[in-house]
This record gives C-alpha cells, structure tokens and sequence, in this order.
C-alpha cells in the first residue's frame, strides 16, 4: 500500500508518533545521500511488520526546516508540503516536544533514535524507560527494523548540554545538520546592538551573555531585528551549581582569569554558601573552603587549607567512584566530576558551554527550569569536627 496511507493526525486512530527529521536524516539507516525520504517508507514497512498491522497508523511530525531541507529532492520536498498540507503530516518549529507531548497524553510509542535528553526534566518518566520507545536500524540485508531501547539514564552534564542545545536551535544559532564549529564562532564573541538601550546587547546594564539569532550569515538583535555589531571575544566561563541533598539550590559563574573562592563565607568575596542554605551541613564548611579556576576550557578546584576536607566524586557506569582532595593540590576536574564538600553539599559544574543568564540581582538562585537537579543524594563521606 501507498505508505503516505500509514500517515495520519487522528490521535485516536495513531499507535506510534515518528520524528520524521530524525529518520529522514539518519544516514545510519542506508543510502548514499544525507536527507532520504525512502528511510521514512523503509521505517513504516518495518513498524508494519512489528506491529503485525499492514495499516498500521503513525502520528509523523518533523521539524519545520525539514520541507525547506536542500539535500532532499524537488519532488520530496513536494511530498512533505502535500501531507503537510493533507492533513497528514504536523509541521512544528521544533518537534521533540510536541513528540514527547503526544507521547505522554496518549501513551503512543515514540520512534526515534533520539535520546531527548533536553526534556528528561520536563518528562520524568523518560530516563530508564523500556516501554514507550523503538529506534529505527538498519536490519542484515538493507532492510530497516525497529527494537524495542531502553532510555538511557544521562548525568547532569548532558542533560544541561542538550538542554543547551534545545536553546540553540529554537534561536536559529544552530542547524542539526551543522557541526558546532559553526555556532562556536557566533557565542565566542561580544555583540552590540545599534539600537540605544538595547536590553539584550546594549553597552551597559546586559543580562551577561544574550543569545543571539542567526539567519544564514547575519547575527541578529531578537528584540529589534538588526544586525549586530562584534564587538570582539567573550571571555570564557562556566556555571557552577550549588546541590544539597540532591536539590539546586544555587548556581554561579567562573569566569576565565578570575578565580573564585567558595565557602561558609569567604574573607574578600566570592561564593557564600551560608548565604542560600540554612542548614547545619554549611556549619562543617570552611569560611573559604575551596577555589574554583576556568582555564583552558576546564574547571580546577584548589583546597588551600579547609578544616574537614574536600572530596572529588566521579559518576561511572559500574558505580561512583569518590577520593579525597589533598590540600594545596590543584585538580583539575574531568566531565562527569562533582566537588563535595560535605556528604550532602557538593558543587556540580554544569555541561552547558555556554551560559546565557546570570543570577538573580536579589541573590534568589534557583534551578532553570525545575528545583530539582537531576542528582541523586550523595553517598555519606567521613567528616571531621571543625577545629
């Protein structure tokens, strides 16, 4: 049968919801070229036979670039306009979260290789899942198949890299396509808008580091429209999140060149732990209890002098794996680290690249997007009365 017929936008006739963008760009799943809407017929074949139902129906989404994608034919980019204009196909700026929406109301599987870890927050249930996903391969023979996947269960890191990302792509700075050299270049630098005042890229008063919009060669103003100006390099920087007891309580940043201490509260500045959490945990913290550094695009932690001690826990798949800083050692973290400075206060530097809001002026933190961090609680480590 014609596969167009499998297509349907009647959540109550659909069994399965597709990322189309996802399968028709796969290259993973056979042919020569990079876009190939014959991988989308090959899947609903396969999702035919698995499902036992030659008519099986499929809700199908894609992301809007897809209809305007030049690596696929005239005559396919005519398809997607006639299903999208049939009724047959849902067209979305972005579809994972649409696909996730569908998912999650009418309880259809989803098909796709993605891991959707951008959305792990807003759909719980998602990490470790067994049962509402099938990703599309390419079976002995050249056929494609679909199996059943489990949901990967990702660390912190890159769960706020994909949630970067997600950011990057609603503002038009990324194309999935693109390698990340390109938008690299874009977020290394200072922007300025022309217009006076400007709130996102003015000469004073900006909100840190704004996220511009890109159209093919041009870096725009989201508020008004214009060009911007470069205005030269960004310093690096990274963010750090303050976790007790598995819950972000607060975040901050380590910029480039300007080492920042930590503790109870630390003599000169710096990040005053006791300022967010009230809890008798902050009491074992030294008043200065480490020193966070940004150099060559990784954190360092230093433990100079701290009464109780400060730990580095690595995540692994076989288990955590914990050990003690020694004083006057400078560290430097590897992805996946967390510095712990109590058995249940620990400083998690965060996966995103880059940053693009800075904390509140009234000094309230709280986690983007949830209050929760993606953590479980921390092991109990030895601690020592403070001297």
């Amino acid at each position: 049968m014609p596969f167009e017929r499998r297509l349907t936008l009647d959540s109550s006739a659909a069994e399965y919801v597709i990322d189309v963008a996802n399968v028709v760009r796969e290259p993973a799943l056979g042919g020569t070229r990079a876009a190939d809407l014959d991988r989308l017929a090959g899947l609903l074949d396969a999702l035919a036979d698995f499902a036992r139902d030659p008519a099986v129906q499929v809700y199908a989404i894609t992301d809007r670039s897809l209809l305007t994608d030049g690596r696929l034919t005239a005559r396919e980019r005519d398809l997607l306009e006639g299903w999208y204009r049939g009724g047959k196909l849902e067209v979305l700026p972005r579809a994972d979260d649409r696909i996730l929406e569908l998912a999650d109301a009418l309880g259809l599987r989803v098909v796709s290789a993605d891991n959707f870890l951008d959305f792990h927050r807003a759909y719980p249930w998602i990490p470790g899942d067994r049962d509402r996903f099938l990703r599309p391969v390419l079976e002995p023979g050249g056929r494609i198949g679909v199996r059943p996947r489990i949901m990967p269960v990702p660390e912190e890191w890159q769960v706020s890299r994909k949630e970067e990302e997600g950011l990057l792509l609603r503002a038009g700075v990324v194309r999935r396509w693109e390698h990340s050299a390109a938008h690299r270049a874009v977020l290394s630098r200072d922007w300025r808008c022309p217009e006076a005042g400007c709130p996102l890229f003015g000469a004073t008063g900006r909100p840190g580091t704004a996220l511009p919009r890109r159209r093919k060669d041009r870096v725009l103003c989201p508020t008004h429209g214009v060009q911007l100006t470069d205005a030269g390099p960004l310093r690096p920087r990274a963010q750090v999140k303050v976790v007790m007891d598995g819950t972000v309580r607060g975040r901050f940043m380590v910029t480039e060149g300007d080492p920042v201490a930590v503790g109870r509260a630390p003599a000169g500045g710096g990040v005053a732990l006791g300022a967010w959490i009230e809890d008798s945990a902050v009491e074992s913290v030294s008043r200065t209890h480490v020193v966070l550094s940004y150099e060559g695009g990784a954190l360092s932690v230093l433990d100079e002098r701290s009464a109780n001690g400060t730990w580095v826990r690595r995540r692994l798949p076989g288990g955590d794996s914990t050990g003690p800083l020694a004083h006057g050692v400078t560290r430097r973290l590897r992805r996946g680290e967390s510095v712990v400075l109590h058995d249940r206060l620990e400083l998690l530097p965060s996966g995103r690249q880059f940053v693009f809001e800075d904390d509140p002026a009234d000094g309230t933190v709280t986690a983007r997007g949830s209050s929760a961090a993606a953590e479980p609680t921390m092991m109990q480590l030895p601690l020592h009365d403070m001297g």
